[in-house]
């Protein structure tokens, strides 16, 4: 079955260059990749005060792929609400979905994107005012659709516009779940953070979906991290430095930029974190092209949706770049 393959670009920072300026051009450079070699999607994330993301601002990055590309959807994966109005979001969403129709998507998370120090700086050095962000999401939608809101006749430029963009809410849990499905969005789930009760979560979103709100029917999309080289061992050794951020992330430490598998073992063999680090390295599907996009086949089976969002971090760029190759390869 062909897949709708799409990528998760988070401009990894790799520690043999530490260039943030090298990881937007890779960024570029991958998605006029995308776009030629005949992916569905590309999509950006947002992380902020960290060395391992050379990207802070994903709607800027996906504004400069439109521009330079003709077919690919182009997204957020996305813009981290806590940090922003309801207001300019809707805005520049519509002016994007206005200049590029039906190719911009518009990707929310509730996450704060940084730690404490950066999400206080976006805030103005304030504390976070912990705000329900599905009612920030409501709110969005109303600018969008240019409903009646918080501000009586307040309009978010540009108006009547003809094809909506496309929202997806970033979640990995029950919860986030049915928030998407209650307000009629798409649903993007993150596999690759939880899959241990994924299918159930998937599940509800669908069964749950009201189509009567923002869209007229459900629209999931998984995302799953991949390696994929000649032989396993190598491919599962390519992967040890995208686990490795991940197990930073979970311990609530600033990813350092991907580093090598040699570098990684030094740091992690016959220590505290060896265990949890080979846990999280199991949730990355790695192999041979074929393998692994077998298993990405399982993956759609299971989740019952063929859009499939691939994050793929590697410390040399050929490498990953590499691995998106081979799957699309696999999936003509």
């Amino acid at each position: 079955m062909k897949l709708k393959l799409g990528i998760l670009d988070q401009s990894p920072v790799s520690h043999s260059d530490s260039s943030a300026a090298s990881a937007l051009v890779n960024s570029i450079n991958l998605a006029l990749f995308a776009e030629e070699a005949g992916f569905h999607s590309i999509m950006y994330s947002e992380h902020h005060g960290v060395m391992a993301y050379g990207s802070s601002s994903p709607e800027l990055l996906a504004a400069i792929v439109l521009s330079k590309t003709k077919r690919i959807k182009v997204g957020t994966a996305g813009i981290m609400m806590r940090n922003y109005s309801a207001y300019k979001i809707a805005e520049w969403a519509k002016l994007l979905a206005t200049l590029y129709t039906e190719r911009f998507m518009l990707g929310l998370g509730k996450a704060p994107g940084g730690l404490k120090d950066a999400v206080m700086a976006l805030n103005n050095h304030k504390p976070v005012t912990l705000s329900n962000l599905e009612t920030k999401l409501e709110e969005i939608i109303q600018y969008i659709r240019e409903e009646k809101g918080i501000y009586e006749g307040l309009i978010a430029q540009p108006t009547q516009i003809k094809n909506l963009p496309e929202i997806l809410w970033l979640g990995s849990g029950m919860t986030s779940a049915n928030e998407a499905a209650n307000h009629g969005v798409g649903y993007s789930f993150a596999a690759f953070m939880n899959s241990d009760n994924g299918r159930d979560v998937t599940e509800n979103y669908l069964k749950e979906f009201d189509e009567t709100k923002y869209a007229s029917k459900p629209s999931l999309q998984v995302a799953v991290a991949v390696s994929v080289a000649e032989n396993s061992e190598q491919a599962k050794r390519n992967a040890y430095g995208m686990a490795y951020q991940f197990l930073q992330s979970r311990q609530l430490v600033s990813p350092e930029p991907v580093l090598s598998a040699d570098m990684i073992e030094q740091r992690i063999l016959g220590t505290k974190d060896e265990e949890e680090f080979f846990t999280v390295l199991d949730r990355i599907i790695w192999g041979n092209s074929q393998s692994v996009f077998h298993q990405l086949q399982m993956v759609s089976e299971r989740y019952q949706t063929d859009d499939i969002l691939l994050l793929c971090n590697m410390y040399r760029e050929e490498d990953r770049l590499n691995t998106y190759k081979n799957l699309i390869e696999n999936n003509k």
